[in-house]
C-alpha cells in the first residue's frame, strides 16, 4: 500500500484514473471515495467538496482479479455511529471512510481517512494559540 507516494498538495492525486475501470465509488455528504482498476494497480482516491481536505490517493497490488464485491466503503461520525452502504442515511455527518479491500476472502487494504482531520487541527492550533495569549 502507498499513500500519496508521488503527489503533492497541489495534486495529491499523482496518479491518473482517466481510463481506468471503475469497480467502486462512494458519497457522504461533500465527501467521496472512488477504486479504480488500472492495469494490475487499484488506485483509490478520496476526495472533498470542502475546503478542509486536500485530498489523499492509495495503491494496492492485489494478486489476483478484484471485483466491486470485494470493495466495501464503511461511514462512520466521530460518536461512532456508522453507515454501510446498503443503509440509508438522514443526515450527512459521517467525516470518516473506512476502504476495505479483500481478496479471496483475505483483507489486504484497511485504512481509515478522515476527512476533518485537517479542520480539527486547525481549531486545536487556534485554542492553542488563544490559550498563550490569555495566559
Amino acid at each position: 500500500m502507498k499513500r500519496n507516494d508521488t503527489g503533492n498538495q497541489e495534486n495529491p492525486f499523482a496518479i491518473s484514473v482517466m481510463g481506468g475501470e471503475l469497480l467502486a465509488s462512494s458519497r457522504e455528504g461533500f465527501d467521496s471515495v472512488t477504486i479504480y482498476r488500472i492495469g494490475d494497480l487499484l488506485v483509490i482516491n478520496a476526495e472533498s467538496d470542502a475546503e478542509f481536505f486536500d485530498g489523499a490517493q492509495f495503491t494496492v497490488e492485489p494478486k489476483g482479479e478484484i471485483g466491486p464485491e470485494d470493495i466495501e466503503v464503511i461511514w462512520t461520525t466521530l460518536g461512532g455511529r456508522i453507515r454501510r452502504e446498503d443503509a440509508g442515511t438522514e443526515d450527512h455527518d459521517f467525516i470518516i471512510a473506512e476502504i476495505r479491500i479483500t481478496e479471496n476472502g483475505e483483507l489486504i487494504f484497511d485504512t481509515k481517512v478522515n476527512f476533518a482531520k485537517k479542520a480539527f487541527e486547525a481549531i486545536e492550533e487556534l485554542l492553542q494559540r488563544n490559550k498563550k495569549n490569555i495566559n
